[in-house]
């Protein structure tokens, strides 16, 4: 700031406190909250499919890049996605369910009892904010 900030007459300074209300409007106003759900609670037969459903809600969507992660006992930990553990047992949302549905959900097949734990749903957009949320988790009890 320059010095002729500084000095300035009441009527001036009123302006100035005005300028920066509005601008504190403006900056909330481009905020943008995300809410992520998830199902508290699934359980699937070992060998079968267990659906590990996760939706956000985001009130303004106008950011062209996002993704979405699932993580498994530890939040932003090892992404399953891209996993070994589960590789060729996912089955992910389109791209179009996940912009035009806002569902993040996810298929694990063939699980087994060693696939009991919590999952995590986050999702995150990207563009000239950067704006992230995750979801409280899924526990998935998986039974013989």
């Amino acid at each position: 700031m320059s010095r002729e900030l500084y000095v300035v007459n009441s009527q001036e300074k009123m302006k100035w406190s005005e300028l920066l209300l509005i601008l504190a409007a403006v900056r909330g106003s481009l905020s943008q909250n995300i809410e992520v759900s998830q199902i508290p609670e699934v359980n699937a037969i070992e060998g079968g499919t267990a659906n590990l459903e996760c939706s956000y809600n985001l009130s303004n969507l106008d950011l062209s890049i996002g993704w979405y992660s699932w993580y498994r006992h530890v939040l932003h930990g090892v992404d399953i996605l891209y996993s070994d553990d589960f590789k060729g047992r996912i089955t992910k949302e389109s791209t179009e369910n996940f912009l035009n549905k806002r569902s993040a959900s996810i298929q694990l097949h063939r699980v087994t009892v060693t696939d009991t734990g919590m999952y995590f749903c986050a999702v995150e957009f990207s563009g000239q904010t950067q704006i992230k949320g995750h979801g409280n988790g899924t526990f998935l009890n998986v039974t013989g």
